[in-house]
């Protein structure tokens, strides 16, 4: 393999490491009012961060099909879809 490959394929790696694997990469997108970040991988939760919040929680999902959707703490509804 060429230096460049083996550059790539290290770049590849660090960014999985990292943990930045945006919602959509993973092969979902999730919306909500006021969305900051949202990430979903399938499971029983996903991680909602919105606007006038320091950070983001884990909430549950209630999945059906290619679609999960929840609510917030303070009564935000969300939904993450499968691409």
């Amino acid at each position: 393999m060429s230096l460049e490959g083996d550059a790539k394929i290290g770049l590849a790696l660090a960014f999985l490491a990292s943990g930045c694997i945006p919602a959509s990469a993973a092969g979902w997108t999730c919306s909500a009012a006021g969305l900051i970040s949202g990430s979903y991988d399938g499971g029983d939760s996903a991680y909602i961060h919105l606007t006038g919040f320091p950070n983001g929680n884990n909430y549950p999902v209630a999945k059906k099909g290619s679609r999960a959707t929840g609510t917030t703490k303070n009564g935000t509804r969300f939904a993450c879809t499968q691409r």
